[in-house]
């Protein structure tokens, strides 16, 4: 049986992670510091470690820092739903971390936190499967020309590759440019100041219903966690709504939209993620003229959410970030020369 090891300096939840693991059939063994883990991990050699984000003396940046330098293994951070908490989060990403996960909240009950935690591990052991064709270097096409709106759709992995794609663009531009990222409730925003500060430009989390932001060909706007995005004709909004394939926000209720709005002039990325979210906008997005591009499997974190669109024969490019970057830059400013 698998062996999780559950780093928090919390007596309590070490009980409760522990005990919710093992009626899942896990061995499980909690360690109290970051030191701890450390000296623990060269020992037990765990198939998962779990391990705050907040914690005394040697925190949760420090401890995956010190892991990573020899162990590769899966590490789900257990954030806080705090600005210390968020802002550690994303460091505790970019330093390495597979993913993370939102600490027991009434949003997200302690047994589905675990549920969580254990299916991102077995997605994250799951090699992908099939042959894709990879294009070596992704071009904007003809009809990509007339794009009006991008969407980018990412889960595990997504935050550092999003951040990565975004990189790559150059304002200003003429096409809204829309990020789905699965994430739970409190995240997004945080998430969003973490993305601006990375590329230099606003990226703003969606408003809320009634409130809906018309379209501005500059925005860079992010899902806001525990609501669907949604988009009509005039702008964009989210709202309450029940999770689509397991998810909230998920891809393709707003990806879906804006087919049903632009049609041929919607180019539609998908980056790494486990599961098919995405995968039925982007074959409708195909079917309509526009574009698609999904991330390769060389550098995504988990190919499942990729590997569901090819699967429906729905993708025009593959490619890794770098390379999706700069195809999202040329559509976006419509294959004319940057100012």
């Amino acid at each position: 049986m698998p062996t999780v090891m559950i780093v928090d300096d919390s007596a309590y939840v070490r009980f409760v992670l522990k005990d919710r693991f093992k009626r899942r059939g896990w061995e499980a063994v909690g360690v109290s510091s970051g030191e701890e883990a450390v000296r623990q991990c060269s020992l037990l050699h765990p198939d998962l470690v779990t391990m705050d984000v907040l914690m005394p003396n040697m925190d949760g940046i420090q401890t995956l820092k010190a892991i990573r330098s020899w162990w590769d293994g899966p590490i789900i951070m257990v954030s806080q739903a705090t600005q210390g908490g968020q802002d550690m989060t994303w460091r505790a990403l970019e330093a390495g971390a597979s993913d993370f996960v939102g600490k027991p909240s009434p949003q997200e009950p302690l047994d589905q936190v675990i549920a969580q935690i254990i299916e991102k591990y077995e997605v994250l052991h799951r090699p992908f499967s099939g042959k894709p064709m990879l294009t070596a270097h992704p071009k904007r096409s003809s009809s990509a020309a007339s794009a009006r709106v991008v969407v980018i759709g990412a889960s595990t992995g997504g935050p550092k590759a999003v951040g990565q794609v975004l990189r790559q663009l150059k304002a200003p531009w003429a096409a809204p440019v829309v990020i789905v990222q699965h994430m739970p409730p409190n995240f997004t925003a945080s998430l969003a100041q973490r993305l601006s500060q990375i590329i230099g430009m606003p990226v703003r989390e969606s408003p809320l219903t009634p409130e809906i932001w018309t379209w501005d060909p500059g925005q860079i706007i992010l899902a806001r966690g525990g609501y669907h995005l949604r988009m009509n004709e005039n702008g964009l909004w989210s709202e309450p709504g029940a999770r689509v394939h397991g998810v909230i926000p998920a891809i393709d209720p707003a990806a879906l939209d804006g087919v049903r709005i632009f049609g041929h002039e919607m180019c539609l990325a998908i980056l790494t993620g486990m599961g098919e979210d995405g995968a039925e906008a982007a074959y409708q997005c195909h079917q309509a003229g526009g574009q698609v591009i999904v991330q390769d499997p060389t550098t995504a974190v988990v190919w499942g959410m990729p590997q569901s669109v090819l699967n429906k024969k729905a993708a025009d490019l593959v490619g890794n970030l770098d390379e999706i970057g700069a195809w999202i830059n040329e559509v976006i400013h419509y294959g004319k020369p940057l100012s």
